[in-house]
């Protein structure tokens, strides 16, 4: 079977929606993608992190959204045949984790660098930073493997008169649907929130402890000695400071991204999972704000990006 009947195409909110947000996500994504490449000054650890989730959200508008268009248009019956529908939920199983876990690999990059200073500065380099981003992209194709083959080979339903909705079987695998769903989507968003509240009770530690030191400092006996500590001390701390800073306003931006635009979307889906309902009205607004997402961390990685190490 090539094609299922029925389908009659639709350009309701959604789909026109979809395809705003797909074409501006990709001409978003474009831009920065280019000034990275043509730009080897930007290419510093931290920012190896970000150009991972520019790169994995460029894929997404380009590989899933037209998909996700297609779908709209037809009020979810699919109309491409089963191989299409199949590279259809490899691309939408696959991505959405991936661009989740990239931003947790920020935050983990932030609470190392922030946790542990000292190892951070002595192993971390673009070469670690690429393994790093490399190893994400793996571990969500592993997690994703033990359902998506055997709904490949076995589980999934095939298109008819009667079913045709392109989506995984989930139900034939309910154990391991509920795994993925926690592990791969829900605790990366968690994480996040954990991470920047362990970063800014590490930073007021940190600053409790300079304010401190400087209050138990012995002062140079001549001014001229002290003038010259000042300044030195001003220059040396100012700029890794100022790019300390930028990266914890990354994670912060990213992390209330995250939390207003991935919360109604695992709700939506976890509670399907869970109660096995199916509410249309619900689904748009959580697809509407998770599109949304991709428009806002363009705009948070062209402002930060480009002065973070």
């Amino acid at each position: 079977m090539n094609r299922t009947d029925g389908a009659a195409e639709k350009w309701t909110v959604l789909p026109v929606f979809q395809l705003i947000t797909a074409l501006t996500g990709f001409i978003g994504n474009t831009f920065v993608i280019v000034a990275f490449a043509v730009n080897r000054s930007l290419w510093t650890p931290f920012n190896v992190y970000v150009i991972n989730l520019v790169f994995a959200n460029w894929a997404l508008t380009v590989l899933q959204f037209p998909m996700d268009v297609i779908s709209s248009l037809s009020e979810g019956k699919w109309s491409l045949g089963e191989t299409a529908c199949t590279y259809y939920i490899l691309a939408e199983w696959y991505l959405q984790p991936l661009i989740l876990n990239s931003h947790q690999a920020i935050a983990i990059n932030r609470v190392w660098a922030i946790g542990f200073p000292i190892s951070y500065r002595r192993f971390h380099s673009v070469r670690i930073a690429i393994g790093l981003c490399v190893g994400v992209w793996c571990y969500v194709l592993v997690g994703l493997a033990p359902g998506f083959l055997p709904d490949v080979l076995y589980n999934r339903v095939p298109l008819s008169a009667n079913h045709t909705s392109c989506e995984l079987n989930w139900r034939a695998q309910f154990s391991w649907a509920v795994a993925f769903q926690t592990i791969f989507l829900i605790w990366p968003q968690i994480f996040m929130v954990l991470a920047f509240g362990v970063i800014f009770v590490r930073q007021r530690m940190r600053q409790q402890s300079r304010a401190a030191w400087r209050s138990n400092e012995v002062r140079p006996s001549r001014v001229e000695e002290q003038q010259n500590g000042r300044q030195r001390n001003s220059e040396s701390n100012r700029g890794s400071a100022s790019k300390e800073q930028q990266g914890n306003i990354l994670l912060l931006l990213l992390t209330i991204s995250i939390t207003i635009c991935w919360s109604p979307n695992n709700i939506y889906f976890t509670g399907q999972y869970i109660w096995d309902y199916d509410s249309p009205d619900l689904f748009v607004v959580s697809f509407d704000l998770l599109f949304s997402c991709f428009i806002t961390e363009e705009d948070a990685t062209i402002k930060t990006g480009r002065s973070t190490t």
